[in-house]
């Protein structure tokens, strides 16, 4: 199955999840406040577990946190925010960890993220086998202060992270 097919599947078995969890990690991470309150805050939102479209014996569990810039950087003035979406499998009977193929940990994050944001996300480490599998997934896209996506800014020191268009 192509990554579309996949991204396809995953919007329309679990629309009403993904719409719910999409509202939670990319609107404004705060009702009132400076740009600096802004900068400092964090916060993690949690997607109910979810079937795996590829292992039928298999959830996953999705989580995102969304933190300003300069939670995370020793750039304490930095604008903009950081929205960082991990996902990990494991078996439905025993609870266990189980790897996630790379090609349906990409297409949650296009279902999640889509439209003209998927061309700024950005992946994490290196799959764990061989075959492509990893042990969990890991993706961030960087926003500006109006909550536009950038490039990642010079102050993020992670050199593992790629954008997912060029791996």
């Amino acid at each position: 199955m192509t990554i579309n097919e996949l991204t396809t599947r995953i919007q329309i078995q679990h629309n009403q999840e993904l719409s719910a969890f999409r509202q939670d990690i990319t609107s404004a991470p705060y009702q009132a406040g400076t740009p600096a309150a802004l900068n400092v805050a964090r916060r993690s939102v949690r997607m109910q577990p979810v079937q795996s479209v590829g292992d039928d014996s298999a959830n996953l569990t999705i989580v995102a946190d969304v933190e300003g810039l300069a939670w995370f950087t020793a750039d304490k003035g930095l604008l903009g925010s950081c929205i960082t979406v991990s996902i990990a499998g494991h078996r439905r009977n025993t609870g266990t960890r189980v790897p996630l193929p790379l090609a349906e940990c990409d297409a949650w994050i296009e279902a999640i993220l889509g439209g003209s944001w998927i061309t700024h996300v950005y992946r994490a480490g290196t799959p764990i086998e061989g075959d492509g599998r990893l042990d969990v997934a890991s993706y961030r896209l960087f926003l500006d202060e109006r909550r536009n996506p950038v490039a990642k800014p010079k102050a993020v020191a992670d050199d593992t992270l790629r954008r997912m268009e060029a791996s």
